[in-house]
């Protein structure tokens, strides 16, 4: 034996990972020289002594029941441990135990194979940091179990880490979903290709979630693992249902004034128009329009609830309507309509109760049609007779505004209801919900635009890229929940503090870069260096307590002096915030 293992040792010697060879009760016999630099023993150091002498006190040592199992006829076998040096500091590695066999198959000796995987610790560290701290919950399964989930998956199933880790993955999924993740899933890894699908999940307090996902599928420890990216889209699915009622509701509403051709075509007109607005303030001059042709003989004005929710102010009058603001301005509760929540009409004004907002007492019939979506005021339409009483056609006029105020009234609702959804989801679509500014996507075709602009003018633009310092001790020391009023809290003083020709965004994490069209190098650093004062000063109440001051580091690019493309300038100011983050951070730096 004693032979053999001198042999073993020559060609181990050459080796340059580490080699052990240890007898069949753990006892170290020889190692080679890579064992001796990861170590900082010798050969001399070790030989005769027992293999448990490299472990701390406080890591289990399976090596001798790795012997075990390959002595009962296990080929061989791998583990990952922490060994200790000779200076006491401590190595991860990886070992791989190969059996030495006599001629008669009996074991004589254990070879162990040593790998420094310090590495690969430091990466599976950096991947957790990032995927932790990521607004997308991320998540990894190997044989249908999960092997680990971040933080914003436990928040959007509400299971927490020991309640999913050993639990199959499909085991929160929607019953009726399963089938189609399954599907999704497979089909998409198969072919190498997984497109983005939607499914629904249950989480643990038993609502239902809508999530949307992609998948890709890799290799670790010789087996298939999944990755998964994991986004909560519930808000989003159900603002669209809403949007889909409401059209449904809107082709109905249509449909039933069939019978009066002229009123029908006119607001079949006026549905495809508010139907094409994708912003509030489009639908004013639009409902006037057709409110003068639906209703040539009358007056009227569109009042749009202020977002304040205090009062009623007019967007839009016409037919002779008073345009001093006493008229034009009053509190939801001045006008019977929106007290009773349904259309009040006054067929006479001198027996009938005649709305408080209405400060001239009319001399004919009107109508206030509340507008309101699932119990919210959003608005009143008002519309009165603009002629005189012994005048011919009042009749008809009052029979027309009788008949049609709440098929009217409920159409502009829903169709306002409509626009304010579609314009929410245009908002949801371009900005960050925890900072209030714009996201990365928006940034990007934003600054697209601006050089392609200033190429045209031959104008200069400012980029700032700000990151707050050590934003990570203020998580772990406060939590995450403190972080997320720092990061709101910073993007209101963005948008208080920059013009509004300026387009502050979040860049991601803690990170933010403001754009400033027509800004030099030397104003952009200026206003830079004034905001990094205003981040000092800002004063952080969490849960009663005042955080402790945050500073900010931040790198400044200009066009077209750094560069005339946007990939340029965005690395330019990345590489001059690394060097203010270098230089002691709480500083700016110009590219």
């Amino acid at each position: 034996m004693e032979k053999e293992i001198k042999q073993l040792s020559q060609v181990f010697e050459s080796w340059e990972n580490g080699v052990i060879l240890e007898t069949v009760d753990g006892v170290i016999a020889d190692w080679n020289k890579g064992a001796h630099d990861l170590y900082g023993y010798s050969a001399e150091d070790v030989v005769g002594r027992e293999h448990s002498f490299l472990v701390p006190f406080d890591v289990k040592d399976n090596t001798l029941e790795v012997f075990k199992k390959i002595r009962q006829g296990e080929p061989s076998a791998c583990y990952d441990t922490v060994h200790k040096r000779k200076d006491d500091s401590r190595v991860h590695v990886s070992l791989t135990v190969s059996p030495l066999k006599d001629e008669s198959g009996s074991v004589i000796a254990f070879v162990i194979f040593v790998r420094n995987t310090a590495e690969r610790e430091q990466t599976k560290e950096l991947f957790d940091a990032i995927t932790q701290s990521s607004p997308i919950g991320i998540y990894i399964v190997q044989d249908g179990i999960f092997q680990y989930i971040n933080r914003q998956f436990e928040r959007i199933i509400g299971y927490n880490m020991n309640e999913l880790l050993s639990t199959k993955s499909l085991g929160y999924i929607h019953p009726e979903d399963r089938e189609l993740v399954r599907n999704s899933a497979v089909n998409g890894l198969k072919s190498g290709v997984c497109q983005p699908y939607e499914y629904r999940v249950v989480t643990k307090s038993g609502q239902i979630k809508w999530i949307l996902e992609t998948v890709i599928s890799y290799r670790t420890q010789g087996k298939r693992a999944t990755l998964g990216n994991f986004m909560d889209i519930t808000e989003s699915k159900r603002m669209q249902e809403e949007t889909r009622h409401a059209n449904e509701k809107l082709t109905g509403m249509v449909k039933q004034l069939e019978g009066q051709r002229r009123q029908s075509v006119i607001l079949a007109e006026m549905r495809d128009m508010l139907q094409a607005c994708s912003k509030m303030a489009e639908t004013a001059p639009i409902i006037m329009g057709y409110m003068k042709k639906l209703f040539p003989a009358s007056q009227g004005a569109l009042f749009l609830l202020s977002n304040s929710r205090s009062d009623l102010e007019s967007i839009v009058t016409w037919g002779g309507f008073p345009t001093n603001p006493d008229d034009n301005i009053f509190t939801p509760d001045a006008c019977w309509g929106l007290r009773r929540g349904r259309a009040h009409v006054v067929d006479d004004v001198n027996i009938e109760p005649i709305c408080p907002h209405l400060k001239h007492t009319p001399t004919s019939s009107y109508v206030c049609l509340p507008l309101m979506a699932k119990g919210d005021i959003l608005g009143l339409l008002h519309l009165m007779n603009d002629f005189n009483i012994k005048e011919s056609g009042q009749d008809q006029a009052i029979v027309d505004l009788k008949e049609m105020a709440v098929t009217l009234s409920e159409y502009l609702s829903l169709s306002l209801a409509n626009v304010k959804l579609s314009e929410n989801l245009s908002m949801q679509s371009i900005q960050d919900p925890q900072s209030g500014l714009y996201n990365r996507r928006f940034m990007e075709e934003s600054l697209q635009r601006e050089i392609l602009r200033a190429a045209r003018k031959q104008a200069q633009i400012g980029i700032i890229m700000a990151d707050l310092d050590h934003f990570k001790k203020f998580n772990d020391v406060y939590g995450h929940a403190a972080g997320d009023k720092i990061i709101s809290q910073m993007g209101k003083l963005l948008k208080d503090k920059f013009r509004g020709s300026d387009i502050a965004c979040r860049y991601g994490g803690e990170e933010f870069l403001v754009i400033l069209p027509e800004s030099s190098r030397e104003d952009t650093v200026k206003r830079a260096d004034t905001l990094r004062e205003e981040v000092k000063k800002m004063e952080i109440v969490f849960q009663g307590q005042i955080l402790g001051a945050i500073t900010v580091s931040m790198g400044v690019a200009a066009y077209p002096a750094n560069g005339t493309r946007m990939e340029e300038l965005l690395r330019v100011a990345d590489t001059a915030l690394y060097k203010a983050k270098q230089e002691g951070r709480d500083r700016v730096v110009s590219g």
